[in-house]
């Protein structure tokens, strides 16, 4: 299994209206784009910059094809969130691959 993980750093001010548009367009449009996806959204946990909410939006595929048109579609839909929600919305990505351990 792959995991394409997008964190958000989100200023708390803006939290609700971040997570309706992760609702209505982010997750969406990746479900749309990649038939054989699973799309979870964790709130972290860990110490983040007061004022801010971090968030982790993981897509999970067992085809590591499906990584290249993710890859494509999330810078899309970032570029659309700064549009949206400019410096009060970081994000990072990163692509994960499980290790089966023995």
């Amino acid at each position: 299994m792959y995991i394409f993980n997008t964190t958000f750093m989100i200023e708390d001010s803006l939290a609700d209206e971040w997570k309706q548009w992760m609702h209505r367009n982010y997750i969406p449009t990746m479900k749309d784009l990649v038939k054989d996806i699973r799309v979870e959204l964790y709130e972290v946990m860990a110490v983040v910059e007061e004022g801010n909410t971090n968030f982790s939006c993981q897509m999970q595929v067992t085809n590591p094809a499906n990584l290249d048109t993710i890859n494509k579609y999330n810078a899309i839909l970032i570029n659309n969130a700064k549009e949206s929600f400019g410096d009060k919305c970081l994000t990072f990505s990163s692509i994960l691959n499980e290790v089966k351990l023995a």
